[in-house]
C-alpha cells in the first residue's frame, strides 16, 4: 500500500466503524425522543386567546419561538455530542479502537458523525416545537429554511459538546459542561447584551439568521451576520482543536 493512500485506508476504516454504530445509536433515539418534548412543551405556554389573533401576530409568535426552539436543539445537540463520545470512552469502546487505528482517524470519523446526529436532533426539536405551534396557533408548519438552519445550528451545537466531552473526559460532569458552555450567555443576556451577544451560542444562531431578540439580545448588538458566521466558526474551531489536542495526548483508560 502507498504511503498517500495509507491515510484514506485509515479514515475509511473509522468511517465505517461510526456507521456501524450509527445503526443502533439509542443515544441519538433517546436524545431526539427528548428533544421532541422539550420543544413541544412550549405549546403549554401559549394562551389559548391568540388562536384568534391576526395571521401576522400569529407569525410575529411563532418566529420568536423559533429563536428559543434553536436554543432548545442547540443545548440537546450538545448533550448528545458530549454523551456519545464520553459513554463511549467509558465503556472502553475509544481505548480499543485506539489500538486497532491511530487516535487521529478515530477522531477525524467521530466529528461528521456527531455532527449528523447532533443535526437530527436539531430536526427533532424542531417537529416538536412546530407541531406544538402549529396546534396552539394554526400557524404554519415546517418550512425547508428553517429545517436547514436548525439541522446546522443543531449540527455545530453536537460537535461543541464533543470538544467538551474531549477536554473534560469524565461523563456525567461532561453532560453539564457542554451544554452550559454554550448557553451558559444567555443568562446574562438580559442585563449585558452587548457582552452576551459575541459568545459562542449567541454568534451560532445569529449566523444561522434567527432573531435573537426574544433572548434579550438586540439586532444593533452584536457582530453583524456576516462577522457572526466567522465568529462562530472561530468558536468551535477552537474547543474542537483543544479538545482534539487533549484526545491525542492524554491517557484513554
Amino acid at each position: 500500500m502507498s504511503g498517500s493512500a495509507a491515510p484514506l485506508v485509515g479514515l475509511g476504516r473509522a468511517l465505517r466503524a461510526q456507521a456501524l454504530v450509527a445503526v443502533g445509536d439509542l443515544p441519538l433515539a433517546g436524545t431526539c425522543v427528548a428533544a421532541i418534548v422539550l420543544s413541544a412543551s412550549i405549546g403549554t405556554s401559549v394562551p389559548g386567546d391568540l388562536v384568534a389573533a391576526p395571521d401576522a401576530a400569529k407569525e410575529a409568535i411563532a418566529a420568536a419561538l423559533s429563536t428559543v426552539i434553536a436554543v432548545y436543539s442547540a443545548v440537546m445537540a450538545a448533550i448528545y455530542g458530549s454523551f456519545r463520545y464520553t459513554i463511549d470512552r467509558r465503556g472502553g469502546v475509544v481505548a480499543h479502537r485506539a489500538t486497532l487505528q491511530p487516535r487521529r482517524w478515530g477522531l477525524a470519523a467521530r466529528i461528521p458523525s456527531t455532527a449528523l446526529g447532533g443535526a437530527l436532533v436539531g430536526v427533532a426539536s424542531l417537529v416538536g416545537g412546530r407541531a406544538a405551534v402549529v396546534v396552539a396557533l394554526g400557524a404554519r408548519g415546517l418550512e425547508p429554511a428553517t429545517v436547514g438552519t436548525v439541522a446546522v445550528v443543531g449540527a455545530a451545537a453536537a460537535v461543541w459538546g464533543l470538544s467538551a466531552g474531549l477536554l473534560v473526559q469524565a461523563h456525567l460532569p461532561s453532560l453539564f459542561v457542554a451544554p452550559l458552555s454554550l448557553s451558559a450567555p444567555l443568562l446574562i443576556a438580559p442585563l449585558w447584551p452587548a457582552v452576551a451577544a459575541w459568545f459562542p451560542l449567541p454568534t451560532l444562531l445569529r449566523a444561522a439568521s434567527f432573531d435573537l431578540t426574544p433572548l434579550g439580545i438586540g439586532a444593533a448588538v452584536g457582530p453583524a451576520a456576516g462577522a457572526a458566521v466567522a465568529l462562530a466558526v472561530a468558536w468551535g474551531v477552537l474547543l474542537l482543536a483543544a479538545g482534539a489536542v487533549s484526545f491525542l495526548r492524554r491517557d484513554l483508560r
